[in-house]
């Protein structure tokens, strides 16, 4: 995704006439911890006063603007780039965010990067993950940079319908477990070899749907993701309410 200031995703509210207001939903948070919890995954756990007010939109795909600091650039300012909520703790007013750790990219950079008490800009979220209430399975499929959503989805999800995962990952030591029953995960260790950025339409093609009425999320990078969304959609006719797609980077631009 280019690059963008926190003015050209601000959410706007009508007033009277033609003007225009943005809305107050700008919270400053700061680092309480991070950690890495995989040889390419690092949690950063976020806090103080600033985030309080932030109030969580529930969906459990969650994606929040995060604005990183440049300089003495204020924060409103500043570059930024959507991010999954991993984990909302609404009690404590704490935001665990994972990144995927690569060279380069304002984001990974600053993840790198953090310490305790570095700042950060966090916009309110939005979310796409919206499975038909008849549903009797869920399949969900991304790479690397849509795990931190796949796993919000396994552990948080309200009903106990069965989850099916297939995640493409850089290596088999970036697997991760989740605190929840009902789920299968696939692990695809393909992210980034052999010249290629990612795989997950090959991935999408070779998978056998269960019967009934389910839901398919897929999230990872652009073409992949529409490569999937045509074979979902116009090669097995699944229905456009049981099917969300999200590209969350495109091959060639800075990712994140």
């Amino acid at each position: 995704m280019p690059s963008r200031t926190l003015s050209s995703v601000l959410p706007l509210r009508p007033r009277k006439g033609n003007d225009m207001v943005e809305e107050p939903e700008f919270h400053v948070a700061t680092v309480h911890s991070k950690r890495h919890i995989s040889p390419s995954m690092i949690r950063v756990v976020l806090g103080g006063d600033g985030l309080r007010s932030f109030a969580s939109c529930g969906g459990l795909d969650e994606f929040a603007w995060l604005s990183f600091p440049q300089g003495d650039a204020p924060l409103a300012d500043a570059p930024g780039r959507y991010y999954t909520v991993r984990h909302w703790d609404g009690a404590a007013g704490r935001m665990t965010v994972d990144f995927v750790s690569h060279e380069g990219g304002i984001a990974s950079t600053w993840a790198r990067l953090a310490e305790p008490g570095d700042r950060l800009g966090v916009l309110k979220p939005r979310f796409r993950y919206v499975p038909p209430a008849d549903s009797c399975w869920v399949v969900l499929l991304a790479d690397a940079t849509g795990l931190p959503a796949v796993g919000r989805i396994i552990e948080e999800r309200p009903s106990a319908v069965p989850v099916i995962a297939h995640v493409e990952i850089n290596s088999i030591e970036d697997r991760q477990d989740f605190s929840a029953d009902g789920y299968h995960c696939h692990w695809h260790p393909s992210f980034n070899h052999d010249g290629r950025a990612s795989r997950l339409s090959e991935i999408a093609v070779e998978l056998e749907l269960p019967q009934g009425p389910g839901y398919v999320w897929v999230a990872g990078e652009a073409s992949e993701v529409a490569a999937c969304r045509r074979h979902f959609r116009d090669t097995l006719g699944l229905p456009r309410e049981r099917l969300t797609s999200i590209g969350y980077w495109i091959h060639g631009q800075a990712r994140s």
